[in-house]
């Protein structure tokens, strides 16, 4: 018994360590932890071009990453990104390892199960069928039948699954019903679908994505072309996991107002006009 109380003592210390280690400043909540820690950890994706992807100095560029560096700078700290999968991202459960995702992700009913999303958005883009030249996909109605690229657990393969409703985007949001009798080939992010036709993979020759992820596509020479109008839109917008070890109440309001002052200054209009050249940060909706 007198051995194993040191025994004891030592794995509580420790344990108490490793929790500091996940959290980092020492504050009492979440937004008191990055101000004292002086750093927002900020979860994004390597390859997601424009919205965030590594330049030729192997440095992080892009709206989301420009979008995440002013919002750290607005809250008096400096940017860490971080690169782990989006289905681990969006699953929740971060165990203190980042403190938000700035990664243009769409907010979902199932996904609010587990997170909790800043308000306003911070942009909104539409979702848009591509396919192969010379694939003869041209129409919507083509794509029927048909094997379709998209990202694992997103928004794309939600609404092509047949779930639309699940994603509790507002009915106005919607402009078509999903393609029928289609076979989804789910790749880890879907900026990997155009760049799997370019390396000629034969299996699909159609994909859904984000129209801006398309016109990067299309601009870096990947024999595409875009298929029909916009099939939906994404209210896109910075998450916070729900199950912190930290009270995140506060970190959520307070980049909230600071989304919603970006928003009234003309910052996400000039960053949206930059990367997209065009404005993408009114609702489409209002």
């Amino acid at each position: 018994m007198k051995r194993l109380i040191p025994i004891l003592f030592l794995l509580l210390v420790v344990s108490m360590a490793l929790v500091g280690c996940a959290s980092g400043g020492g504050g009492n909540d979440l937004l008191s932890d990055i101000e004292k820690r002086g750093v927002l950890r900020v979860s994004t994706d390597p390859n997601y071009e424009p919205q965030s992807f590594l330049d030729a100095n192997g440095e992080f560029t892009g709206f989301d990453i420009d979008v995440a560096n002013e919002i750290a700078k607005r809250l008096g700290v400096k940017t860490e990104f971080v690169t782990p999968d989006w289905d681990v991202i969006t699953a929740g459960n971060w165990a203190g390892q980042w403190d938000v995702s700035i990664g243009s992700m769409t907010v979902t009913t199932a996904r609010q199960e587990v997170l909790d999303f800043a308000s306003p958005a911070y942009y909104y883009t539409p979702a848009q069928f591509a396919a192969a030249d010379g694939s003869g996909i041209d129409a919507l109605e083509d794509i029927n039948g048909q094997v379709v690229c998209v990202g694992v657990s997103t928004t794309y393969e939600t609404w092509l699954n047949g779930a639309g409703a699940d994603l509790g985007l507002p009915a106005d949001n919607f402009y078509a019903e999903p393609p029928t009798g289609v076979t989804i080939v789910p790749l880890p992010t879907d900026a990997e679908c155009p760049q799997s036709i370019q390396a000629g993979r034969t299996d699909f020759q159609v994909f859904l994505t984000s129209n801006t992820v398309v016109q990067a596509a299309i601009d870096g020479g990947v024999p595409i072309h875009r298929v029909g109008s916009p099939v939906f839109s994404e209210n896109l917008a910075a998450a916070f996991d729900k199950s912190s070890t930290l009270d995140n109440a506060s970190a959520v309001k307070r980049v909230g107002e600071i989304i919603q002052e970006m928003h009234n200054d003309g910052t996400l209009r000039e960053l949206s006009l930059k990367w997209f050249d065009s404005d993408l940060t009114a609702s489409p909706t209002q």
